[in-house]
């Protein structure tokens, strides 16, 4: 018995079931303009910024 049968209105609604048209074709664009790489690399930097910075502060605790 389906979900919305069971008392569950809003439960899947809008998702389709994968027997019903397989796979997805990709899109045209699937690059994008690179501003998501570019984001990933600047969090990248970031996150070993605060890394390295967590260890020098662990490894020298008189200096911060």
């Amino acid at each position: 018995m389906p979900l919305s049968k069971r008392g569950f209105p809003h439960v899947c609604r809008g998702v389709h079931t994968a027997d019903r048209r397989g796979l997805r074709a990709a899109r045209p664009d699937s690059t994008g303009s690179g501003a998501a790489m570019t984001e990933n690399i600047i969090g990248l930097v970031l996150a070993v910024g605060v890394a390295l910075y967590v260890v020098a502060a662990l490894l020298f605790p008189e200096r911060f």
